[in-house]
């Protein structure tokens, strides 16, 4: 299972309304991760452009895609896969009323799929990040338009003659003959950049094990909903729509009177026909009212 951190507000809301809320990442306490995220290979692609002077159309086209990139939205719900977790009740949950709600992993991953929808475990490694950024960029400079001449025979030129490879090469991949593979190997990169940047976390989280839905660009409603200083975006995702099971268990989190709110959490599930779901206590004892 995966476990969703929220307050019994939060509870009332996802029964009653069948579905989870998906934020924009933008918006988020952890905003900076995805930034950080498209800068890495924003700093690739200048290198390329800046020293490189046989790839810099290469270069070029790929920063000016990734900076378009910043525009995009991207929701994330997030989950962990550690139940009763001390960390997620003080960072997640108001004090002395918070609830750690078991989605059944299979049912989320056929939600996902069938809606379009990503969901993946966060990734903590700096290196690791940093690897699987360099692959999608090395699989895109393979699928762009390649020069038209050799770097030997590149090296080999003039300063004019370099100079009208790269004008040459730039206006052959923006608005020439191969500018439709170009932007097919661009668009592959975003896609999969989307894909991933929203994963990316600081090690410091790592104890999280953190798993995330994630919408890219969708097209159903945006609302939103206030947070500290700003309105926070979100989309629904009707989970419990397609599936009333999608539920294993309920935790009631540290709580002054944690037995009756384990009762009353198992009233609400049992009138909204949630049944077979199991609702414990958490076992740490830690006091926060």
């Amino acid at each position: 299972m995966l476990y969703h951190y929220t307050s019994l507000d939060g509870l009332i809301g996802i029964i009653n309304g069948n579905s989870l809320w998906a934020s924009h990442c933008k918006y988020l306490n952890d905003s900076t991760e995805y930034i950080h995220a498209l800068n890495a290979p924003i700093s690739l692609s200048n290198e390329i452009y800046m020293d490189d002077d046989y790839l810099s159309p290469f270069g070029f086209s790929m920063h000016k895609a990734l900076d378009e990139m910043k525009h995009n939205d991207v929701y994330v719900s997030s989950f962990s896969e550690k139940p009763d977790l001390l960390s997620q009740w003080r960072g997640y949950c108001p004090p002395g009323r918070g609830v750690c709600i078991g989605f059944k992993s299979e049912i989320l991953e056929k939600f996902c799929i069938e809606n379009g929808l990503n969901l993946n475990k966060c990734i903590y490694n700096r290196e690791e990040q940093f690897q699987k950024m360099s692959a999608l960029i090395q699989q895109c400079q393979a699928e762009f338009p390649k020069p038209y001449v050799s770097r030997q025979d590149y090296d080999a030129f003039d300063s004019k003659g370099r100079v009208e490879h790269e004008l040459n090469y730039k206006q052959y991949v923006t608005e020439g003959d191969g500018k439709k593979q170009a932007d097919t190997a661009l668009n592959n990169l975003c896609n999969s950049i989307n894909k991933l940047a929203p994963l990316f976390k600081d090690v410091g989280f790592h104890e999280e094990s953190e798993w995330r839905i994630t919408a890219e660009n969708p097209a159903c409603s945006i609302n939103f909903r206030a947070g500290i200083s700003h309105l926070i975006p979100y989309i629904t995702l009707s989970i419990l729509s397609f599936s009333k099971d999608a539920i294993g268990e309920v935790i009631v989190g540290p709580n002054a009177s944690s037995h009756n709110c384990a009762s009353s959490v198992s009233m609400l599930l049992k009138s909204a026909d949630f049944n077979d779901v199991n609702v414990r206590t958490s076992k740490i004892p830690f006091k926060s009212w």
